[in-house]
């Protein structure tokens, strides 16, 4: 029970990871913030390497 939840957990991190590195992208061009860019695609790549190790190795 604990696995499974934890790799939902991750696969959920991860799923908003690329969301807000979608958005950061979107950000950096639309508005040209690059500083604002960088600090988001920072967190989401911090995100999406947490919710990997959540999940795993699979």
């Amino acid at each position: 029970m604990r696995e499974s939840f934890s790799k939902s957990l991750g696969f959920t991190l991860q799923f908003l990871a690329l969301i807000v590195v979608g958005t950061a992208l979107l950000v950096g061009l639309v508005y040209e913030a690059l500083r604002a860019e960088l600090t988001m695609l920072a967190v989401g790549g911090g995100i999406f390497l947490l919710g990997r190790r959540l999940r795993g190795s699979d």
